[in-house]
């Protein structure tokens, strides 16, 4: 995508955001302006050097915590985008060996933090001191599940061999990421806002 287009597209965006904030339409207000914000940041972070600091934070993080935990492993650089590759030392048997376990965007915690800042930065039953310190603290959250993520598919290679890159990366990782992400956006959306439900129905039978 050109950066014409692109800048094009955002300006389109905004436009729409602020005509259904000025009408009052906010389900559609929320909708455009939560979705929009999570592509942008995205794509910018994508298309910018963002990408590869955040893979290099959860990798170098991932490394301090799994050597910690007396796991051998190293860090090397995979391309010239700066991603990084743990190469994980196995010691199950006599299957002695290394597994490269590569990461990418998926656990750099990009995603995530697109999601978190749209959902929450356009909410709009908070101010925005809330919401930005509720965005901080979300994406914080992710960067710490993506680093379990990790750590709990190396542990998984280095004592199970690797013959079970398949269960540690495809069941047990994403099953440990998805319990940490449902919580995150439990404590962070659903209860508060069952709170205002429940402080609005309060007022509504007192009155």
């Amino acid at each position: 995508m050109s950066l014409g287009l692109g800048l094009a597209l955002v300006l389109l965006w905004g436009l729409a955001v602020m005509f259904f904030r000025a009408n009052r339409i906010w389900l559609l207000y929320y909708l455009t302006g939560s979705i929009g914000l999570a592509f942008i940041i995205i794509f910018v972070g994508r298309a910018t050097p963002l990408q590869g600091l955040m893979e290099t934070g959860v990798a170098t993080s991932t490394f301090l915590i799994t050597n910690l935990m007396g796991i051998p492993a190293r860090i090397f650089e995979a391309d010239p985008t700066s991603l990084m590759i743990f190469v994980v030392g196995q010691f199950v048997g006599q299957d002695n060996g290394w597994t490269m376990v590569r990461v990418t965007v998926e656990c750099s915690s990009l995603l995530e933090t697109g999601i978190i800042s749209g959902m929450v930065g356009f909410y709009p039953a908070w101010s925005v001191r809330k919401r930005l310190v509720l965005v901080a603290v979300g994406v914080f959250a992710a960067f710490i599940a993506n680093i379990i993520r990790l750590a709990v598919i190396i542990w998984t290679l280095h004592f199970f061999g690797k013959d079970s890159l398949f269960i540690a990366h495809t069941i047990v990782g994403r099953a440990v990421f998805f319990v940490l992400i449902i919580a995150i956006f439990w404590y962070m959306i659903t209860l508060p806002t069952m709170r205002v439900v429940a402080k609005k129905l309060q007022r509504d039978m007192a009155t």
